[in-house]
């Protein structure tokens, strides 16, 4: 932790805040070097000088401090007509100064200033000015503070180390951090630079001596040799509690960020809040996005108000997941099937409260309703000097004809989140794109995540399952009534609407080749007694040998696990609310499911982190989908050390029975699968399966080709 991780405000002011519960504790327990000029020096001073400064010397902290003497107009006089050694009057005014603690709370105090004195964590001197005017006092106030990442605070206010200078008097202090922005790190720099100069004694016309040893020796005696109680901050002052409870923006309890994810941010932060995450899935976009929430809430002392744009309705309910962990403020989910009916008015309300008074609210959308008026009617009217975010999901889809004419540009925070920002055969969008949102602030792919070790390895086991002969002709008479609705456009074939729901009737086919439930239910033969499986099945209805009963694939493979292995299944589907998706995760990962069959969740962005297995019967022909699939089986847990994927590779018939010619007829089916195959294999800890495998394919249809430019090709195909 670090003073970026604090909620550091930009005022701090006696009516509303407690100085030393919400700046001076949290502050000096990252802390490791404390300059600090004040006024006058007192026991009072001291005890409260001493706030904060517990958890600061535990982990080896400094503290320097220049204060001035507590002169009466008689030791003045004494000084400037020479009656009295100058030294000698400024030490018996620092004596007079130091008085009989009263309550237990000042003992202690006392004992820890005592104790650092004696052990050199802190340094005392005494400042003064002495020229042909005679002798005055110093009464500057500066205060610099470094945290071990070398990131400092300074502030500038009335606040001072006096009888009722910290808690007692009104009193305002404004503060500089280093890491926010060029005119408040020069505002930084400019304090300690004349701190170090007056501790150096080399200010003009200010003198700076050390701190007497008589009233060091006279400190002594508060000193106790049972030790420090540091505890006393907590005791006294009860901060950690009240600062929990305050802060509306946080990390989640239990969430780590991983360096990548914290680098990313301070890039963007350096670029202005301005930026694209190119990062692979599972990688932890989302989490790095709301950690840069989190940080631009701090800067803007939580009065910010934030827009989330995904492509689609069930990405925003994986948002409002995870956005409710990371922030207490109203949240409105806004897409023409929100279970929230007044979401319009609630937009209205929270925008003039935003607008008035800075009330903090995240709104979560779709692509097409924020182009719409209910939002735009509020997006228009900022400006660029208002603290609003715009995070969009998926951003390559920003670059549409559509997004393009309602880019926020008068919202000057963005956030681009996806790992393929290029959009095929549309420079205009990708350049749109790019000219909105700023350059990159990271580049991370699955290969460096799995080194890493930021994803787990993985076994890739891909099992062949061919279709039966009423199948397969159906498959034929499919392409071929196709072939009426394709053109090729710019060298990229096309198909009009009129044949897409063909397509869609092939993609079912093939999702739920009858071959499939008898291959899975004998591979789960030596899966019966585990748990933390996933079974991911199409978008399909099969037949039930058993009763010839047309079910859904996603019932028939429950039902059959439930009854022949009498396994613990749950289905997980776009059926079930948030609720009900979170306790099924939950129960899940406890093992009280051993399997979770799902229609749809890896293409959604559902984090079920726990899966170790996982048997895809259905694969989606768009690289972007299948690739996304396989990063989100690989996300770390506590359970696993490694995934295993069974890939279900759907062939037109057995490579038996394949004879010369097949391969024309076959062709549109076997290129997807093999480009999809060697995709998946390139990194597993088992290439070789893989390419034997592909191997055993082309040879048999005598068919040999570049798989990874075929892959290519698919990219280009499904590129929008």
């Amino acid at each position: 932790m670090n003073f970026q991780d604090l909620d550091i405000q930009i005022r701090y002011r006696s009516e509303i805040h407690n100085f030393p519960r919400d700046f001076l504790i949290p502050v000096l327990s990252q802390t490791k070097i404390y300059k600090r000029g004040t006024g006058y020096f007192s026991t009072t001073a001291l005890i409260q000088l001493s706030v904060g400064l517990f958890e600061m010397v535990k982990s080896g902290g400094r503290i320097q401090i220049v204060c001035s003497p507590n002169l009466d107009k008689k030791d003045i006089e004494a000084i400037d007509y020479g009656y009295k050694n100058r030294e000698e009057v400024i030490a018996n005014a620092l004596l007079r100064s130091i008085q009989e603690p009263i309550t237990y709370f000042e003992e202690e105090r006392l004992n820890l200033i005592a104790t650092l004195i004696a052990n050199g964590s802190l340094d005392i001197k005494i400042a003064f000015l002495e020229d042909d005017d005679g002798f005055r006092l110093y009464h500057e106030k500066i205060a610099v503070f470094i945290d071990y990442e070398g990131n400092r605070i300074s502030y500038a206010g009335s606040a001072n180390e006096s009888e009722n200078g910290l808690d007692g008097n009104f009193e305002s202090v404004y503060t500089f951090c280093s890491w926010k922005d060029s005119s408040q790190l020069e505002a930084v720099c400019i304090a300690e630079n004349d701190f170090d100069q007056m501790w150096d004694n080399e200010t003009v016309k200010l003198h700076v001596i050390d701190f007497p040893d008589i009233v060091v020796k006279k400190l002594m005696k508060y000193k106790k040799a049972s030790g420090v109680n540091w505890n006393i901050d907590e005791e006294e002052f009860r901060y950690r509690s009240f600062l929990k409870s305050q802060q509306k923006f946080r990390i989640p309890d239990g969430v780590s960020l991983r360096g990548y994810q914290e680098k990313a941010v301070q890039e963007w932060q350096i670029k202005e809040y301005k930026g694209i995450f190119d990062m692979c899935t599972g990688a932890g976009k989302t989490f790095t996005a709301l950690y840069g929430m989190v940080q631009l809430a701090k800067a803007c002392e939580e009065h910010i108000a934030v827009f989330i744009v995904c492509p689609y309705i069930h990405l925003v309910n994986q948002w409002e997941e995870d956005v409710e962990k990371w922030c207490t403020v109203p949240i409105i989910i806004a897409h023409s099937k929100s279970p929230n009916r007044e979401w319009k008015q609630d937009l209205m309300k929270m925008y003039k409260r935003f607008r008035k008074g800075g009330s903090p609210f995240v709104c979560i959308t779709t692509n097409d309703t924020f182009a719409g008026e209910d939002i735009q009617q509020y997006i228009v009217r900022f400006n660029d000097t208002q603290n609003v975010l715009l995070i969009v999901d998926e951003a390559h889809n920003f670059g549409s004809a559509q997004m393009i004419k309602v880019m926020p540009w008068n919202i000057a925070n963005r956030i681009a989140l996806s790992a393929t920002i290029k959009r095929y055969m549309d420079k205009n969008g990708t350049n749109k794109i790019n000219e909105f949102f700023g350059e990159k602030c990271i580049e991370y792919s699955l290969e460096r995540a799995i080194e890493d070790g930021n994803l787990v390895h993985y076994e890739y086991i891909p099992i062949l399952v061919a279709l039966s002969n009423y199948e397969l002709t159906r498959y034929r008479q499919l392409s071929q009534k196709l072939k009426r609705y394709i053109t090729v456009k710019k060298g990229k074939m096309k198909i009009s609407e009129a044949g897409k729901p063909i397509i869609f009737q092939r993609t079912r086919l093939l999702a739920g080749a009858e071959n499939k439930i008898a291959l899975l239910m004998t591979l789960f033969k030596n899966y019966k007694n585990d748990n933390n499986i996933l079974v991911y099945c199409g978008a399909t209805s099969v037949e039930d040998e058993d009763t010839g009963e047309i079910l859904r694939q996603i019932d028939l493979v429950t039902k059959k696990l439930q009854t022949e292995y009498q396994m613990s299944v749950k289905r997980f589907t776009a059926e079930e609310n948030l609720k009900e998706r979170e306790n099924i995760k939950t129960y899940f990962a406890q093992g009280m499911y051993q399997v979770v069959t799902a229609i749809k969740c890896l293409d959604e962005g559902v984090n079920i982190p726990g899966i170790k297995t996982a048997f895809i019967m259905s694969s989606s022909r768009n690289p972007k989908e299948f690739v996304q699939r396989r990063g989100r089986l690989l996300r770390k847990s506590d359970n696993k050390k490694k995934a295993v994927i069974y890939d279900f590779i759907t062939l037109p018939r057995d490579l038996d029975n394949v004879v010369p010619g097949d391969i024309e007829e076959d062709k549109t089916i076997i290129v997807g699968e093999v480009a999809r195959m060697v995709e998946f294999g390139k990194l597993a800890d088992n290439p070789e399966v893989t390419d034997n495998l592909v191997n055993q394919m082309m040879t048999a249809y005598d068919y040999f080709f570049d798989a990874e430019e075929e892959m290519k090709k698919m990219e280009e195909y499904y590129g929008e």
